[in-house]
């Protein structure tokens, strides 16, 4: 159980399961939003730079494939009217120029780079200087038919020259515009890749985070159920988290307080109930002895078998008893033992004597089987461990059945198996046989009902004492319960 002190620092979460847990899937997914968004702003500016980028270069190279075809047609416009001197060839010329002039207009306004720009300023300079030759050639912007051109024309062939290699310097500039792109395409990718890698982890560290807080409450509260049926009912239950799970915890106190109070009635009933059975008890075996004893006379056959029914009933419920204060006194207090060197086989025959009476009115015959056994343990609560299991195999042995006892010492461990020709033990009880207060089947003939804490008290006692008790499967011979204890020769007082 976790157990949280008044001045402790607490953290408390507000708000219900439900809200924290929108909320943690909220924050985990942030950084995958974040990544998604910044991925798709990328890919957008890329896209959109590279497809400005290659519109530019591809309509920059066009232009200029334009700016080619109009530069020939001028030529091949003003040559004719050199050789006919018709003035539709040289209106033709004067068109073709305008076209040329608006492309060259129109590529200079594309954002070309300085030396590009240079180079078109150049080729527009010298048209206009050949161009203006032309016109100055003539009488007037129409010139007649009787008029001929005299002007050397072999410059359009360095203006083509121009174009040629502006032409050919715009192909370079996609080649290049298209490798920069490449370079730019993969540092995108790359920057991808990065948030992609750093995202995932935030992402899982958050959840793992946000779990970490979400289950712990769920956790404190499993422990302190756990707690409540391993340790007791003694200490506090606190649950910190979610508003939901710290009314469960609530809830789980309630519960703590009202079984508290529960166990805390039973031990004063189980007390009382014991201590007031005492008194009444020795009053009665000491009458049931006198009378044995023909204190107020002699009795007849009759009557000194009453007296051994009566002996018989005395044994029992004094062991009922005993067992009711051996529990009281184990959960009430810490359990000391008090550890002596005795041999063992005197304490079995010792047990078997104070069950003569039982023993003889069932005509029981006991099959031992001991060996010379010394051990260092606690001989009070050795003897309970013995004398519930022994009574256990009185209860339920058949008349004229057999009960068997061996004693075996190895290897440092001593092992004493009891086992009797009764009924056995169900399969689908005995997982529950050493619990407190479990009863199982009592046989018909036993009038008084058992308190189902024999067996509990003798597997606390022997854990306590380092050793194990174990039911053993049944075989021809004892075809009931059969019980092996195992406890240390040698251990070290408490």
């Amino acid at each position: 159980m976790t157990k949280r002190n008044t001045s402790e620092n607490k953290t408390f979460i507000i708000g219900s399961l439900y809200q924290w847990a929108l909320t943690s899937f909220l924050v985990v997914t942030l950084p995958l939003v974040f990544a998604i968004i910044y991925s798709v702003m990328e890919v957008a500016n890329y896209t959109e730079k590279s497809q400005l980028t290659l519109f530019q270069t591809v309509s920059s190279t066009e232009s200029s494939r334009i700016i080619l075809e109009r530069l020939i047609s001028m030529e091949r416009s003003i040559r004719q009217f050199q050789i006919l001197n018709e003035p539709e060839l040289f209106d033709t010329y004067q068109e073709h120029r305008n076209k040329f002039q608006l492309v060259l207009e129109s590529l200079k306004t594309k954002g070309l780079d300085g030396q590009l720009l240079k180079k078109l300023e150049a080729l527009q300079h010298n048209e206009n200087l050949l161009h203006q030759k032309i016109i100055n050639n003539s009488e007037d912007d129409q010139p007649s038919k009787d008029d001929h051109l005299n002007v050397d024309l072999n410059a359009f062939d360095q203006l083509t020259t121009q174009v040629r290699a502006l032409l050919t310097e715009g192909e370079k500039r996609v080649g290049t515009e298209a490798a920069e792109l490449a370079v730019i395409a993969k540092r995108v990718v790359q920057r991808l890749v990065y948030f992609a890698l750093l995202s995932i982890p935030l992402a899982l560290l958050l959840a793992l985070i946000f779990v970490h807080f979400l289950t712990r409450p769920i956790k404190d509260i499993g422990q302190a159920i756990r707690n409540l049926g391993d340790v007791g009912f003694e200490q506090a239950i606190a649950i910190q988290g979610p508003k939901d799970l710290r009314d469960l915890g609530l809830h789980l106190e309630w519960l703590r307080q009202k079984l508290n109070r529960v166990d805390y009635e039973k031990q004063l009933f189980i007390r009382n109930v014991s201590h007031e059975l005492k008194t009444p008890l020795a009053t009665l075996k000491e009458g049931t002895d006198l009378l044995a004893e023909n204190v107020v006379g002699e009795l007849n056959t009759e009557q000194q078998e009453i007296i051994k029914l009566m002996k018989i009933g005395n044994i029992t419920i004094n062991d009922l008893v005993e067992n009711l204060l051996e529990y009281q006194r184990t959960i009430s207090t810490q359990i000391d033992f008090n550890f002596s060197n005795f041999e063992l086989s005197s304490l079995i025959e010792r047990v078997t004597n104070e069950y003569q009476l039982l023993i003889q009115s069932k005509n029981i015959r006991l099959n031992t089987n001991f060996n010379t056994v010394n051990i260092k343990a606690d001989y009070d609560k050795l003897r309970i461990i013995i004398s519930n299991i022994f009574s256990n195999a009185l209860k339920f042995s058949p008349q004229n059945g057999t009960i068997g006892l061996s004693l075996f010492s190895h290897n440092n461990m001593i092992e004493l198996i009891i086992e009797d020709q009764g009924p056995g033990i169900a399969k689908d009880i005995e997982p529950f046989i050493f619990e407190d207060f479990y009863q199982g089947d009592a046989p018909k003939h036993w009038k008084i009902k058992a308190s189902g804490l024999g067996l509990a008290l003798v597997k606390h006692y022997i854990e306590a004492q380092k050793g194990t008790i174990e039911l053993l499967q049944a075989n021809k011979t004892y075809c009931g319960a059969r019980f092996a204890l195992q406890l240390p020769q040698k251990q070290e007082s408490c």
